[in-house]
């Protein structure tokens, strides 16, 4: 376990991220093992805006899949999230959780106060990626399962000597139900990135900016959709996997059915 102590003050390390829908928190901690840090500066966390808080240098941190937190006259309640590492930078990492309104979990958590304590249990599992291991990954992700996605983009991004091609191809029910949006438009701005979403419920292409009109499919993703977008790949791509289990489940089927093996993809 890894005990980190949110001390009275926070400060804003990351993108100030306007679009994020209002029931998205980016919470950022840090830690060494049963160790508590202080961090330096105060600052409110808006609905609409990524805040973060510093702590002091982190030793080892690897990936983080689970956590552990103790609600007050509750029972211990274990539950997974879709987050991957990025590395120790400056001190911290960072963790995206989605906040659900009526969610026991989710009020707990909006009800975090500078001087509580959390538990993080782990590291567990994860993906492993190393430079130019793959020509290409294809990365479907649906809702919050763009999480584990956006450190592996930004990682490739950061290493000039990375020459791995990105296709990032995820779906969300309307156009304003897409996770950090300004992020991922910044990242596709790379050479080697690419970034499609598929919306479900959005009802026409005009009511998009211009910017992401070419890059919007409306319905739902399928074989045919998925096929065609690994025809458009430079490299055979590596796929990596993350949403809903039923998403997961429909997205095995569907690169079996083109002709995937199980050694050909990745899910989260």
């Amino acid at each position: 376990s890894i005990q980190t102590e949110l001390s009275c003050s926070m400060s804003y390390l990351l993108r100030m991220c306007p679009d994020v829908i209002p029931d998205a928190c980016l919470l950022c901690n840090s830690s060494c093992p049963w160790s508590s840090f202080s961090s330096n500066e105060k600052a409110a966390c808006s609905a609409f805006q990524a805040a973060a808080f510093v702590t002091r240098t982190i030793q080892d941190l690897q990936e983080l899949l689970e956590i552990q937190i103790k609600i007050p006259s509750l029972d211990l309640r274990s539950f997974s999230h879709f987050f991957s590492f990025r590395g120790v930078v400056n001190g911290f990492f960072e963790v995206l959780i989605k906040c659900y309104k009526t969610g026991l979990m989710s009020q707990y958590i909006k009800s975090w106060k500078t001087g509580d304590t959390i538990f993080w249990r782990g590291p567990f599992g994860g993906f492993p990626y190393t430079a130019n291991q793959y020509g290409e990954l294809l990365m479907l992700a649906s809702g919050t399962g763009i999480a584990p996605m956006l450190p592996i983009i930004q990682y490739i991004t950061e290493n000039e000597d990375d020459e791995t091609f990105v296709t990032l191809i995820g779906c969300f029910r309307t156009f304003e139900n897409i996770y950090m949006k300004a992020l991922l438009q910044e990242q596709s701005r790379f050479w080697n990135i690419r970034t499609f979403y598929v919306l479900s419920q959005e009802q026409s292409l005009k009511n998009l900016p211009w910017s992401f009109r070419e890059t919007v499919h409306l319905g739902r993703i399928n074989e045919n959709l998925i096929k065609s977008m690994v025809n458009t790949c430079r490299r055979k791509p590596f796929v990596l996997v993350c949403g809903s289990v039923t998403f997961n489940e429909d997205m095995e089927k569907c690169l079996k059915a083109i002709g995937f093996e199980k050694e050909s993809y990745f899910i989260f």
